[in-house]
């Protein structure tokens, strides 16, 4: 059998545009979190998974897959969030024969939040001119799976996670889960379309991850001085809980912000626990 092996690159947190979002009520920093891509390789052929936001970063992508020298096969988007595949554009420009994968109602959905192939309003405004184009969607996954030198990654629908129609990817043979945004690894999480039943619907999806077994897990968004732990299930399980019981109670957006930077100390990003608080209540 065919051995197969994984590596993970980190784009660093990005400035936001200070328009973007209001003031934090501490006065920190707005960024956006890290971003993780995920490659998972044999001998001879590869697949890059999420590869990212700004050209910037689809352009280092792209050359650190090309330093594994194999050839890259496609990319996996695992949810229709910008930040996880509007750097595709970028990382085809070195490598022109890949394949775009997603599942059709991932497919879907980029297409309604990218209209006309430009980047949602929110990213341009977030990121102005580090965000090209976006005519690259993705075709559905082929009927006979994905492979890696003949050795099958999986795809597993996840349902609403921090957004809908979110998918985790399974590579049996390694005992990973390449998760996207089903779990984070300690960066505060975002919750704004999490609606009335986001976060039940979320934690639905952690147990359909927690159920392949998996060894290993990369999160779409990590600390990048931290390993890939299968503890980062419990964490993530753990911060959704935690933000429930904060939205049943607070009544603005700096309560939900201080209650949650308070319980969390140690994870990074706490610009997004502001994101989901501007979202979660207008003021």
């Amino acid at each position: 059998m065919t051995s197969l092996a994984h590596a993970v690159h980190v784009s660093p947190m990005q400035p936001l545009a200070p328009a973007a979002l209001p003031p934090r009520p501490d006065g920190g920093p707005l960024v956006w979190s890290p971003l993780t891509t995920a490659l998972i390789y044999g001998p001879r052929e590869a697949v890059l998974v999420d590869p990212g936001l700004t050209t910037e970063q689809g352009v280092a992508v792209a050359e650190w897959a090309a330093g594994f020298d194999r050839t890259i096969t496609g990319v996996y988007v695992t949810h229709a969030h910008g930040d996880h595949w509007y750097a595709t554009a970028a990382v085809r420009e070195r490598f022109p024969d890949l394949k775009v994968w997603a599942t059709p109602e991932t497919i879907a959905e980029m297409e309604r939040t990218t209209p006309g192939g430009r980047p949602n309003p929110f990213w341009g405004a977030a990121f102005p001119g580090l965000i090209g184009d976006t005519p690259v969607i993705a075709e559905a996954v082929p009927e006979g799976g994905l492979q890696v030198d003949g050795q099958p990654l999986v795809p597993h629908a996840a349902g609403h996670t921090d957004t809908d129609h979110t998918t985790f990817l399974h590579v049996p043979s390694l005992d990973l889960v390449v998760s996207g945004d089903v779990i984070y690894n300690q960066v505060h999480q975002y919750l704004s379309e999490a609606g009335t039943h986001g976060i039940d619907s979320w934690l639905d999806a952690i147990d359909a991850v927690a159920a392949v077994n998996p060894t290993t897990v990369v999160a779409g968004h990590k600390n990048p001085e931290r390993d890939d732990p299968a503890s980062i299930i419990d964490d993530t399980r753990d911060y959704l809980r935690a933000a429930a019981e904060v939205f049943a109670g607070a009544t603005s957006r700096a309560e939900y912000f201080e209650a949650m930077t308070q319980r969390f100390p140690a994870w990074l990003n706490p610009g997004i626990a502001w994101l989901t608080a501007v979202g979660r209540w207008a003021e």
